[in-house]
């Protein structure tokens, strides 16, 4: 199943902002980097199958996949 929800560039900012190159993402997820561009570049959905192995690389909720970035930076950060 794939999903095509992702807020736009979320992908695309956590990886830059790590300073990662997307074949690095891609090799870890287990898919190949022209794939991986594609996803994070809107052109292809993202298999569920691959979310937790994103989420795992990345360090981030799928809150910070799937909606706006910076909102749901600023959720996770907050305290009770």
């Amino acid at each position: 199943m794939a999903v095509k929800k992702i807020a736009p560039n979320n992908l695309k900012k956590l990886r830059e902002e790590r300073g990662i190159q997307q074949k690095f993402v891609a090799e870890y997820i287990g898919v190949s980097a022209n794939y991986y561009c594609q996803i994070e570049n809107g052109r292809r959905g993202l298999s569920t199958k691959y979310l937790p192995k994103i989420r795992e690389f990345f360090g981030v909720t799928l809150d910070e996949i799937f909606f706006d970035y910076e909102i749901a930076k600023c959720d996770s950060n907050k305290t009770a």
